[in-house]
């Protein structure tokens, strides 16, 4: 493939805790049948102003990362790209925080995409764009009738039809249901979540037993609406994304194996989202 080809666009999801980048490798000459080039994600904490601003003045290329967070590992296509960089990427936004937005606003690549121009039906003025990308972005990738669950910051359903939303839920995730619990009680502890260890269901001390509530049922909870989505769409897809989605994939499918035949991880909805937007709305000047 000719890298000459294509152009660079940028991607980034603001979350509540987390900034989310990716890249891809716009087709201009038209030789990728699919469309854009997925390069790949990369994840930092929430940025300064003065941070964004370095990365501004240096074009977000990736010599400008290490500066930012030495620890940071950009995707292998990324550093590799061969391509003069250009002065100013395209940069596709969509936040749930509004503070960052100001240090963004006069980047003249910048195109920022509000839920009103996310290409879904049946919506609600306060939706998240981010659950409203994602469930487009499972749509377009994983096909229609789609149920999300993304394990974040706050764990959300998110079922569509036909781009067309039908509704969802939201409650805390699990990192949150843990910081709650010491926040709001005189002893529990704060504790550090450790996705790797899994508790026993029966505890036989605080720690372990605040653990397994908390991750037995979110658990729980999901298998709960993953049956109750196949009831009413036996053929509909079911998509786990977010922070934690990987770890939630691996334990309800070893708890529930025969529900890994209906469960698909992909860690990448939201970009898939943006993509869609960018096919159909208006570049930045």
């Amino acid at each position: 493939m000719n890298l000459g080809h294509q152009a660079l666009w940028l991607a980034l999801m603001i979350g509540n805790s987390r900034w989310h980048w990716g890249a891809f490798a716009g087709d201009s000459a038209g030789l990728i049948p699919q469309g854009d080039r997925w390069l790949g994600s990369w994840h930092t904490a929430p940025l300064s102003e003065s941070q964004v601003q370095s990365l501004r003045r240096q074009h977000f290329a990736p010599s400008a990362w290490p500066s930012i967070d030495p620890l940071i590992v950009l995707p292998t296509a990324l550093q590799a790209w061969a391509t003069p960089w250009p002065d100013f990427p395209e940069l596709w936004l969509a936040s749930v925080v509004k503070a960052p937005l100001p240090w963004l606003a006069d980047y003249s690549a910048l195109r920022r995409v509000t839920l009103d121009e996310v290409p879904l039906h049946n919506t609600y003025p306060t939706l998240g764009v981010d659950r409203a990308l994602a469930l487009v972005g499972a749509g377009d990738v994983w096909g229609w009738p789609v149920l999300v669950v993304d394990c974040g910051t706050a764990l959300t359903f998110t079922a569509g039809v036909d781009q067309r939303l039908i509704g969802g839920a939201i409650l805390l995730g699990l990192r949150s249901q843990l910081r709650a619990l010491h926040a709001h009680t005189d002893q529990l502890p704060n504790l550090e979540l450790d996705l790797d260890q899994w508790p026993q269901r029966w505890a036989t001390d605080t720690a372990e037993a605040i653990a397994s509530g908390i991750l037995h049922t979110q658990l729980a909870g999901i298998r709960d609406f993953i049956t109750a989505w196949r009831t009413d769409w036996p053929t509909g897809a079911v998509v786990l994304t977010g922070g934690d989605g990987a770890a939630i994939y691996a334990a309800i499918t070893k708890q529930t194996p025969e529900l890994d035949r209906w469960i698909n991880l992909d860690p990448d909805l939201g970009f898939w989202g943006l993509r869609v937007c960018r096919q159909s709305l208006p570049k930045p000047l």
